[in-house]
């Protein structure tokens, strides 16, 4: 009799346990889908729209504009380690810090005019912010700047500021370390590297290296001959992959030496790059070319998409899987998908907004 009843009871605990861990499982928030997004900044409207990429469609547009009126959000990079985005606003100076979970502002602070690109180092929580105003070759005007700034992204103040030298800083990258930061210029035709730990000690001068053998020693001269735009690191940091709008091609240094590797020559004007994990496919956009490069590292071939669609290509980011390219077509207000294997493009984001000129892109990573 007394076995029956233990029997009975550790039935009805039994019962209880698994219905308690049913229950949980239907309430319980981390059992929901994970929502996989990519950010665009929409610099005509001062707006950032977030995508769902899985549904290939736009969630909802986020306001970022500080003076109501032309901030011109450009850049976008993702913090996943503490679930941060971070854009720049070109027109009004400032550096807005948003959270990844609602897309909610956090923080906002002003660095000055024209803050262009951003790299991240997420293990310190360090934002580098390249100031390159004026941009010539996109026509805009404005006073020189040779600075980095140097952003404590938990607090979001600037902790100092690092001069490369030369006019214009625009491209920007970050090693894995954290321990190297690679800077170029847009007019100079050189690039920095700047040791972190040696930053801002007094009378520190960043390592500087030539783009090409036709540039003058000095990086005071503003040659503006090779245009270098957005640079990508491999993910060993040993090679350092330049694009130069100037001259029309992607140029591939040593990082320890700075010795040339490759030169690509590609479509008009390359703009942004992507590496695969692998580094064995690099993708570029050509914007005034109107097309998407992508290049097999390994065999040095190029294949080209070139499409009406794709018009005026600015930012461009890879999925988690690596078969699609998602590529923002500035002129076209809209989003495209592109499969990587085939070259292809599969799909269409309409963003509604017309006049949104869409640029930077940042894709969340699973």
């Amino acid at each position: 009799m007394e076995i029956q009843k233990r029997q009975k009871t550790m039935k009805h605990l039994r019962f209880l346990f698994f219905s308690m861990i049913l229950l949980m499982s239907c309430n319980d928030p981390i059992g929901e889908e994970t929502v996989i997004k990519a950010y665009v900044t929409l610099q005509g409207i001062d707006q950032v729209a977030v995508v769902d990429i899985a549904d290939r469609e736009v969630m909802k547009y986020v306001d970022v504009d500080i003076l109501n009126t032309g901030d011109r959000p450009h850049y976008v990079v993702v913090d996943q380690s503490h679930g941060y985005w971070y854009v720049t606003l070109i027109s009004s100076g400032y550096v807005l810090k948003f959270d990844m979970k609602n897309d909610e502002l956090v923080d906002s602070l002003k660095v000055g005019n024209m803050p262009a690109l951003m790299a991240i180092d997420a293990t310190t929580q360090t934002l580098y912010v390249s100031r390159f105003m004026p941009m010539p070759a996109m026509g805009m005007m404005g006073s020189n700047s040779t600075v980095i700034n140097v952003i404590d992204a938990a607090t979001m103040t600037v902790t100092g500021d690092v001069s490369v030298g030369a006019r214009s800083p625009h491209g920007i990258a970050i090693s894995s370390d954290g321990k190297t930061l690679w800077v170029a210029s847009n007019e100079a035709s050189h690039f920095f590297k700047i040791q972190t730990s040696q930053m801002f000690i007094e009378g520190y001068k960043p390592e500087s290296f030539k783009l090409g053998h036709n540039v003058p020693d000095s990086y005071a001269i503003n040659d503006m001959f090779y245009n270098a735009l957005e640079l990508e690191l491999s993910h060993d940091d040993t090679k350092l992959f330049v694009t130069c709008s100037g001259s029309d091609e992607v140029r591939v240094f040593n990082t320890v030496t700075g010795d040339s590797l490759d030169t690509y020559p590609l479509s008009k004007q390359p703009w942004h790059l992507v590496l695969s994990d692998d580094d064995k496919n690099l993708f570029v956009t050509n914007r005034s070319g109107g097309s998407i490069s992508k290049i097999n590292l390994s065999s040095g071939s190029v294949s080209v998409l070139s499409d009406s669609l794709i018009a005026l290509p600015h930012g461009c980011g890879l999925t988690t899987d690596e078969t699609n390219l998602l590529v923002s077509s500035s002129e076209g207000n809209r989003l495209l998908v592109i499969d990587t294997e085939s070259m292809v493009i599969s799909d269409v984001i309409n963003l509604e907004t017309p006049m949104s000129m869409p640029t930077g892109l940042a894709v969340v990573r699973e």
